[in-house]
C-alpha cells in the first residue's frame, strides 16, 4: 500500500475514474515475498460490473500466479510534473513534483474459452481504436483476432478498493495553488495541462486558504 498524507487523499471516485479511463496503462503487482510479479498491461474498466478487463501472453509468468492467489494490484499512473519553487506567490519553497496516482486491489479472474478470449480481444480493439480507423471492421480482423487469442490468457478483476494519491499542492495556500495552475497551463508538453485540471478540481473541492 502507498504512503498516502490525509491532505492527499482523493475524495472523487469520478477523478479517480478519469485518471484510469486516461491512462489504462496499469502496472500490474502480484504474489508476495520478495519476489513478486510484474507486468504492465493496457485495461478496460468496466464501470457496470464494477471490474477491469485485459490480457496477457501466455510467455508472461504473471497470469500463473493468480492461481495461487488472486489477489491483485493495479497502479495507474496519472499526469504528473515538476513545481518549481519560481512559480509561487509567497516564499520561500522547495522544488516538488506533482502526481496522481491510483490503486486498485481486485480479484483476477482467469479467461480461456477461445470464444469469450476472442469477445473480450475485440472489445479492448475496439475501445483503443475508436478514434484512429475503421480497422476492426476490415476482413482481415476477424482471422487475426482469432489467431491472436491462442497467445494471449485474458481476465476479469473484480475491483475490491480502490485508493487513490493526488499530490497537488493541496496544503499550500489557494494563491499559490492558482499560480502554479496558471504556469503549469503555459507549459510544454501541453499534457501537463490534464495536471492542471486535476489540481483545479481539488482546489475546488478545498475551501479558501
Amino acid at each position: 500500500m502507498m504512503y498516502r498524507p490525509q491532505h492527499y487523499r482523493s475524495k472523487s471516485y469520478k477523478r479517480s475514474m478519469q485518471v484510469i479511463e486516461q491512462n489504462p496503462l496499469a502496472t500490474v503487482i502480484t504474489g508476495s515475498g520478495e519476489n513478486p510479479e510484474i507486468a504492465m498491461t493496457p485495461v478496460l474498466m468496466n464501470q457496470e460490473e464494477h471490474q477491469l478487463e485485459g490480457h496477457f501472453a501466455l510467455q508472461n509468468n504473471i497470469w500463473h500466479k493468480f492461481q495461487k492467489s488472486n489477489t491483485t494490484t493495479f497502479l495507474f499512473q496519472g499526469p504528473h510534473g515538476y513545481i518549481s519553487p519560481a512559480w509561487y506567490v509567497t516564499k520561500p519553497h522547495l522544488p516538488t513534483w506533482n502526481y496522481a496516482v491510483v490503486e486498485v486491489k481486485a480479484e483476477v479472474f482467469l479467461i480461456n474459452a477461445q470464444e469469450t478470449v476472442v469477445t473480450l480481444l475485440d472489445k479492448l480493439t475496439r475501445h483503443f481504436d475508436r478514434n484512429f480507423s475503421h480497422y476492426a471492421e476490415s476482413e482481415e480482423y476477424a482471422e487475426l483476432i482469432k489467431k491472436a487469442a491462442e497467445g494471449v490468457m485474458c481476465f476479469h478483476a473484480k475491483i475490491i478498493n480502490i485508493d487513490s494519491k493526488f499530490k497537488l499542492s493541496q496544503n499550500k495556500e489557494s494563491s499559490d495553488i492558482e499560480k502554479l495552475i496558471a504556469t503549469l497551463r503555459k507549459s510544454e508538453p501541453k499534457t501537463i495541462d490534464s495536471l492542471a485540471d486535476l489540481m483545479q478540481a481539488e482546489l475546488n473541492d478545498q475551501p479558501k486558504k
